[in-house]
């Protein structure tokens, strides 16, 4: 066996190799290898075993099982029966007058938060007709809250505008509505107040609503 190695004077200088100490070093390097090769498959077995432990230990028990899969048909269920819900109360699927329906709601927002934000004076017994009067447009228990909320608002020298707007009609017994109105305070200034409602038009009530936030640009 003979390897080439770089000669200072010249190209390729060709030379010997002592096979004996060859013999020996590569006899060491397998030595090597297979020990090396040994610790590798040791190491490798302890991990798969923990592995295997931890994967069967994640495994769920059979009762884990049949209480995932009742919760799964639960919700499957109450999905079904509220796309069901929906579909019932849409005004594409039963024979319900939206157009009307739509008009009594936003003429009955129109009235009340039109007279209640405007230029009032404050007379006890006035105000006492005047909110009993509101609660006959929105009867029931969140039209009495919100008449309450609302029906002690003064200081306004008129009303500059009021706005309906209707969400989409997926339930009408559940049914989105804003409402923004535009007044003028006694210091010449324009306040905007909004509320959101959940109203059922099959009953012109109010489920429930909230106040917020209008920015003007």
């Amino acid at each position: 066996m003979v390897r080439g190695v770089m000669h200072k004077n010249s190209g390729w200088h060709i030379t010997g190799i002592d096979t004996k100490k060859e013999g020996k070093k590569m006899k060491q390097q397998k030595k090597e290898r297979e020990s090396n090769l040994k610790v590798w498959t040791m190491t490798a077995g302890v991990l798969i075993a923990v592995l295997g432990m931890f994967a069967i230990a994640r495994v769920p028990k059979n009762d884990e099982l049949n209480d995932i899969r009742s919760e799964i048909k639960t919700v499957e269920k109450q999905i079904v029966q509220e796309k069901n819900s929906q579909t019932e109360n849409s005004a594409y699927k039963q024979k319900f007058d939206v157009v009307s329906a739509e008009k009594e709601a936003r003429d009955n927002f129109l009235k009340v938060i039109s007279a209640i934000y405007t230029k009032r004076k404050f007379s006890e017994t006035k105000q006492e007709k005047e909110l009993n009067d509101f609660e006959k447009v929105f009867p029931g228990k969140e039209g009495k809250r919100f008449i309450k909320d609302i029906g002690d608002s003064y200081g306004y020298l008129k009303n500059k505008s009021t706005n309906v707007y209707f969400g989409d009609l997926t339930n009408v017994t559940h049914t989105k509505i804003i409402v923004i109105t535009l007044v003028e305070s006694t210091n010449k200034k324009e306040i905007t107040y909004g509320w959101e409602f959940d109203y059922n038009l099959k009953t012109q009530k109010i489920n429930s609503f909230k106040e917020i936030n209008i920015e003007r640009n």
